[in-house]
């Protein structure tokens, strides 16, 4: 008798079940070192920690594992589609220790002075009031607490106002750090390029884009 298969197309840009979450997470490690980018958080089991525009939730699932059922991490995200996707993948994947938060432009919602660390990963270009976000940031991290930003430039393109970078869903490292410090991080390190580009299969940026990783803390 030959084997039961599925006449369920995936649809990785719309995910919903399981196929679809494995076909999305697939390349992750390939062209955003996700293993890298985790470890530069420095958390371990019983942690608290957020991925703040956390999408689909990879790197949610991935924290869900590193802090275990004695730790929490906090999903959060402004759109309804991230809210869909979220919520179909704590259930697919029986995540207990992911809570859901549903932000603003300005308050990802965080709770204060309580996280060990927060990851934002190609979502800082989208932030449109990114004081505020960053302010509400610092103040949910513990002192000493660590923020890990990772997103996409192309060297060319960072002769362009910031609003035009925006538009190739890029941002410069350079602003970044300047935000970062004004909002009261101490920047401590900046690996520029993090992963650099290349062509294939799951890489779906059009340009030749590497992705730089920013590691700040929370001072007091």
């Amino acid at each position: 008798m030959a084997a039961f298969q599925s006449t369920q197309p995936v649809n990785p840009g719309n995910p919903s079940t399981l196929e679809d979450f494995k076909a999305g997470d697939a390349n992750r490690e390939q062209y955003q070192n996700a293993a890298g980018l985790l470890a530069a958080l420095q958390v371990s089991r019983g942690d608290w920690v957020a991925d703040v525009g956390a999408g689909a939730g990879y790197y949610s699932m991935r924290l869900a594992e590193i802090v275990g059922p004695e730790g929490k991490v906090f999903a959060e995200d402004i759109s309804d589609s991230a809210m869909r996707w979220l919520n179909a993948r704590v259930k697919v994947f029986d995540l207990s220790n992911v809570e859901i938060v549903k932000g603003t432009s300005d308050d990802p919602r965080l709770p204060a002075d309580r996280l060990e660390a927060v990851l934002i990963v190609d979502s800082y270009h989208h932030f449109t009031n990114y004081q505020a976000m960053l302010e509400k940031i610092l103040h949910a991290l513990k002192p000493g607490g660590r923020l890990i930003i990772a997103d996409y430039s192309f060297a060319e393109h960072r002769a362009q106002p910031r609003a035009d970078q925006l538009k190739l869903h890029e941002i410069d490292p350079e602003l970044v750090r300047k935000e970062v410090g004004t909002a009261g991080f101490e920047v401590v390190k900046c690996e520029d390029p993090f992963v650099k580009w290349r062509p294939g299969v799951g890489n779906t940026r059009a340009s030749a884009t590497d992705i730089w990783l920013m590691t700040a803390i929370r001072r007091k």
